[in-house]
């Protein structure tokens, strides 16, 4: 993943990864065909006529159990025998393992193709414009992204959607049926894994594609903390190690991104504190901004660094406002919190002017095609 600091950094389907996505369900058609199995020993009586699999200690075990004999001109004959009964068990951890990657895959492809496919995030529709107060601009991050790479966007997006119907099918092998579907928070490296080419090629690449995870969730912090920092507009009071705190029009940002990114958000003018915490979650095409806020989760795809940037400022998002109306949907509310579009935002008086701060702009759900401000 290209994270420099200068130029767009967007998280999207490559030829690369693709390609390397069809080797690996060659290999898993591989082991649709020829899968490996746990034998099940388990003992069992069977008549005389049905006995096929001589064991001495199981014979012997015959001798001693009277239940099995019967007298035949009046002298003892087996009429059953013990034997071993093998069972094939292809609900292995193995193939279970591999049955959790397809569908992992499955989720994540289908996810990054909505994100390359989607719509403009609802705060966008309403088509709000925030003038000189505004500090949002992922709409026209939106626009550029549209205008460019078209051609090559779908000839990717078609192949991603071609590998998303292969994956599909290899599901409904019957082999598959009979495996369980569960969740691995570890992979184990078994002797299969490691010794079978085809099993070998599938624990490769989930272990490549997780440590590459971990290793892109670090550099994207690192990027949005460079990103920040250039800023022009930002006056930087302090930054030590992933402590980062500034200034940016009337409000002031401290960022913490020991673990998560906490962001405490205070407008200057009325001295109120808001706090978030974003949590990336990343996977091969798609990164996923869960944004948490007073108590509550909410789930943002992030197609660039900018775009998180961005985001981060828009949670200063102010635009003009008037009493017991909503800013946004513009209908009568009673307070500060608006049932019918979600928002919550404090009122800020300023030059003889009223601007509300949106507390959860990237909460709100706007119908129609615009609002005037």
């Amino acid at each position: 993943m290209n994270l420099e600091v200068n130029g767009r950094h967007n998280f999207t389907f490559t030829y690369s990864v693709l390609n390397e996505i069809s080797l690996l369900l060659e290999h898993v058609l591989n082991i649709c065909s020829s899968f490996k199995i746990d034998l099940k020993e388990e003992e069992e009586i069977v008549r005389v006529d049905e006995f096929h699999r001589y064991d001495r200690s199981l014979f012997l075990k015959t001798v001693k159990d009277p239940r099995l004999f019967t007298l035949v001109n009046a002298s003892p004959f087996p009429k059953s025998l013990y034997q071993n009964h093998y069972e094939e068990n292809v609900d292995t951890y193995e193939n279970r393992f591999i049955k959790y990657l397809l569908i992992s895959l499955k989720e994540d492809i289908e996810s990054s193709y909505k994100v390359n496919e989607r719509e403009k995030l609802p705060f966008l529709k309403a088509g709000i414009s925030y003038g000189n107060y505004g500090t949002f601009s992922l709409l026209t991050n939106y626009v550029n992204y549209l205008n460019s790479d078209l051609n090559e966007n779908e000839e990717i997006n078609t192949f991603a959607l071609s590998l998303l119907r292969r994956i599909s099918l290899l599901l409904t092998n019957d082999f598959f049926k009979r495996i369980k579907e569960v969740s691995f928070t570890e992979v184990y490296a078994t002797n299969i894994l490691l010794h079978d080419k085809d099993y070998a090629y599938a624990y490769t690449y989930y272990i490549k594609n997780k440590e590459n995870s971990e290793t892109s969730k670090k550099e994207i912090t690192s990027t949005l903390l460079s990103l920040l920092l250039k800023d022009s507009e930002n006056v930087i009071l302090k930054n030590e190690d992933r402590l980062l705190s500034f200034k940016r029009r009337d409000f002031e940002f401290i960022l913490d991104t020991t673990s998560d990114i906490n962001i405490s958000l205070t407008n200057l003018d009325i001295l109120l504190t808001k706090e978030y915490k974003l949590r990336l979650k990343v996977n091969l095409f798609s990164k996923r901004l869960i944004v948490t806020h007073e108590n509550e989760e909410y789930k943002i795809d992030i197609k660039s660094v900018e775009e998180l940037k961005e985001f981060i400022y828009s949670l200063a998002t102010l635009i003009k406002a008037k009493e017991g109306i909503c800013p946004l949907c513009k209908k009568e509310i009673e307070g500060n919190n608006c049932s019918s579009c979600n928002a919550s935002f404090a009122l800020i008086h300023k030059e003889n002017l009223t601007f509300a701060w949106i507390f959860n702009i990237f909460a709100v759900i706007l119908e129609g095609d615009s609002y005037e401000i």
